[in-house]
This record gives C-alpha cells, structure tokens and sequence, in this order.
C-alpha cells in the first residue's frame, strides 16, 4: 500500500512538471526588456527598446510595412505612441505598437498572427532596425 502512494505522488509529480514545461516552451527567446536593443520574446509578442527617437522609429516602421509588401489595414498615432495594423498575403495580421518612454528612448511591440509567429515578428523588427 505504502508503494503504490508513492509510486502515484511520483507521477502525479511527473506529469504537473511535464505540463508545466509544455505550457512554457515557445514562451520565451531572450529575457530582459529594460536594455535598449534586447530582444523579448513572450507570449507571441516581440518586444524590444531602441535608443532612438519615437518619430524616427515610427517612420522606420511604417516604412518597413511598406517595403516588406504588407496591405496597410490601419495607422493611429498621437505624440506618444502609434499603432500600424497590417495583413500580409497569406492575410496574417501584422501589429506594430510603438511607444515613446523617453527623448531618446523607444519601445517597439510586433505581433505577427493571433496567436504570435515568431519568425514573422523577428523578420519585421529586422527591417524596422535596418531602416534605422
């Protein structure tokens, strides 16, 4: 009697950590949101500071929806944060938030499908940066 308590805390224990550990992958690529120019990765969504001014940093991104041949759906902005709602032709849905923290300091969110495309967010972040 006394083994098999044991044997089913085991795999209860088993399992609760298996369920844990499916629940997280993909969750996160790189950790740390507070250093301007790392990359976060989480919960489908890429986030990343940029040590530029908010105006320069929304021009790159609205240029980079432009270059990469998105159909542009929708375009908001205000003095301190913008907002570029875009599909791309197999009709995934591109958001790009860009907020400005400071003068010199930028934080930029890109979700690429419902529930995040990883690749998609990185391949627009890479073209914002290289418009920058």
């Amino acid at each position: 009697m006394k083994n098999s308590k044991l044997i089913s805390c085991r795999g209860l224990l088993v399992a609760t950590f298996f369920a844990l550990a499916a629940f997280q992958v993909g969750c996160v690529s790189i950790v740390d949101s507070t250093t301007p120019g790392v990359v976060l990765y989480l919960r489908g969504e890429l986030q990343v500071n940029i040590d530029r001014r908010f105006e320069v940093v929304e021009r790159a991104a609205s240029k980079a929806v432009t270059e990469l041949q998105f159909s542009k759906i929708e375009e908001k902005k205000d003095a301190l944060v913008a907002i570029i709602t875009a599909r791309t032709a197999e009709d995934i849905k591109i958001s790009i938030k860009v907020e400005k923290q400071s003068d010199a300091l930028t934080t930029v969110r890109i979700r690429a499908g419902t529930i995040g495309n990883e690749k998609l967010s990185y391949a627009v972040y890479n073209k914002i940066k290289e418009l920058l």
